[in-house]
C-alpha cells in the first residue's frame, strides 16, 4: 500500500495576527482611552464627531497611525478571508495575504495621498473638513467591528453567508450615516461630492478589485 503525503496548512501566522491586533487594541487605549472608546462608537454617535471636527489637527497623531494599521489589518484579513472562500483553485496562506495586503496598503496609501491633493488643488479643506473627518471615525468604528467579525469567523462559525452579509451591514451602515449626517454639505457642495465620490470612492475600488481579482 502507497502512503500518501499529508500536506499540513498552519494558520499559525492568523492567530499572531489577531494578537497583534489586539495589541494594537491595547495601545490605543493607553494613548486615549476616551477617544478609542469614542471611535469605536462613533457610528451610533454623531455628536463624537462633531466635537472632534472643532478640534483643529495638523496631520495624523501616534493615536491615528495606529489605528489606521489596525483598520490595515482588520479590512486585510476580511478581504483574505472572502477570497480564501470563493477562489477554491488558489491555496491561500501567509504569502496571498501579503499580496492582499499590499494591494490594500496601495489603495489606502493611494486614496489618502488623492484626498489630500483634492482638498489643496481645490482649497476644500474648510468645506470638507468634517465630511472626511466622520468618513474616517466610521472607518475606524468599521475596522473593529471586522475584526470581531474576522474573530468570530476563524474561530467559531465559519460561515461565509454571516461574514459577508456583516460586511455589507457595517459598510451600508458606514455609507448611510455619511450622507445623513454630511446632508447639507452633500446638497450645498453637490459638484465637490460627485468629484469625490468617482475619483475616490468608486474608482480606487474597481482599481482595487481588478488587482486582486
Amino acid at each position: 500500500m502507497q502512503a500518501t503525503e499529508r500536506v499540513l496548512s498552519s494558520d499559525n501566522w492568523i492567530t499572531i495576527l489577531f494578537v497583534f491586533c489586539l495589541l494594537l487594541m491595547f495601545l490605543l487605549k493607553l494613548f486615549n482611552a476616551e477617544k478609542m472608546k469614542g471611535y469605536a462608537f462613533s457610528i451610533f454617535n454623531k455628536g463624537f464627531v462633531e466635537i472632534e471636527s472643532q478640534e483643529k489637527k495638523a496631520g495624523f497623531s501616534a493615536f491615528d497611525t495606529t489605528f489606521i494599521g489596525f483598520s490595515f489589518i482588520s479590512m486585510s484579513l476580511t478581504i483574505y478571508f472572502l477570497l480564501n472562500h470563493y477562489q477554491k483553485e488558489i491555496e491561500f496562506g501567509f504569502v496571498e495575504f501579503t499580496k492582499i495586503s499590499s494591494y490594500v496598503l496601495i489603495y489606502m496609501l493611494g486614496r489618502a495621498f488623492l484626498e489630500f491633493l483634492l482638498m489643496r488643488l481645490f482649497g476644500i479643506k474648510e468645506i470638507l473638513g468634517q465630511f472626511f473627518l466622520s468618513k474616517r471615525s466610521y472607518l475606524y468604528s468599521i475596522s473593529i467591528g471586522l475584526f470581531f467579525l474576522n474573530l468570530l469567523y476563524f474561530y467559531g462559525f465559519q460561515k461565509i453567508t454571516l461574514l459577508l452579509t456583516g460586511i455589507i451591514l457595517l459598510f451600508a451602515i458606514r455609507l448611510v450615516l455619511i450622507l445623513i449626517n454630511n446632508k447639507n454639505l452633500i446638497i450645498k457642495e453637490l459638484f465637490y461630492f460627485i468629484l469625490y465620490l468617482c475619483s475616490f470612492e468608486i474608482a480606487p475600488l474597481l482599481i482595487l478589485f481588478k488587482l486582486i481579482f
